[in-house]
């Protein structure tokens, strides 16, 4: 008999229903609990496996979902020790400098393919901002959730790109402009960024100058 995935797509337009309420005028506050819980409830929809489908299309990242790799632990300390430039410099001094703790993100176990999916992208999310120019502010957000979008499929940025464009122009309208001019430019540098940020093995490269990963990857740079 033939195995058949049954997929809850109401859980997930109840869930992004209950997020959108539950977030008006709190977008912004630093408590990502509430994605980190919404995205949990998307797991069982078809979006998702589709995502996990597609990307295991590009070799080196079926590799990692093979090898269920996710980077090893690491001190910013030490990392803010490494030669100016490197990636491990530049982005331990940023989150310091900003008190961010680099484990912030729900742990969940890595049981199956959407599982571990979720844990390489929560790992390794903030070193995205780094490589591809993105502040790490509510637009600057916003502006990578577009630029990871572009180059990875998964549920959560198509959500929160259209949770930002509701709650922004309802309870921060003088916002709303740079909003999608961010939200345009990192769906451009994304789409023609043919590295892929989702399948490297960032702990690899802490001691690489961020401007070689960067020319290595292709990133692309807007006009």
């Amino acid at each position: 008999m033939d195995n058949i995935i049954t997929y809850n797509n109401d859980k997930g337009l109840l869930a992004y229903i209950q997020f959108l309420a539950s977030s008006a005028q709190k977008i912004g506050d630093g408590n990502t609990d509430r994605v980190f819980d919404f995205e949990d409830a998307l797991d069982q929809t078809q979006m998702a496996q589709l995502a996990v489908d597609e990307l295991k299309k590009i070799p080196e990242v079926k590799a990692l979902f093979t090898e269920r790799w996710l980077p090893a632990p690491f001190n910013l300390d030490d990392l803010a020790k490494l030669p100016e430039g490197t990636l491990g410099n530049v982005y331990a001094r940023g989150m310091k400098a900003r008190g961010f703790d680099p484990y912030f993100y729900k742990k969940v176990p890595v049981v199956d393919d959407i599982s571990y999916l979720k844990m390489l992208w929560r790992s390794t999310h903030d070193i995205y901002h780094v490589v591809a120019g993105f502040d790490t502010d509510l637009v600057g957000e916003i502006g990578l959730q577009a630029f990871f979008l572009a180059q990875t499929p998964i549920p959560i940025s198509v959500m929160l790109l259209s949770l930002s464009m509701v709650i922004i122009s309802l309870y921060q309208p003088t916002k709303f402009k740079d909003l999608m001019t961010e939200i345009s430019r990192g769906y451009k540098v994304g789409s023609h960024t043919p590295g892929k940020f989702i399948g490297q093995k960032w702990d690899q490269l802490w001691d690489v100058p961020v401007s070689e990963i960067r020319e290595h990857l292709g990133v692309y740079s807007t006009p």
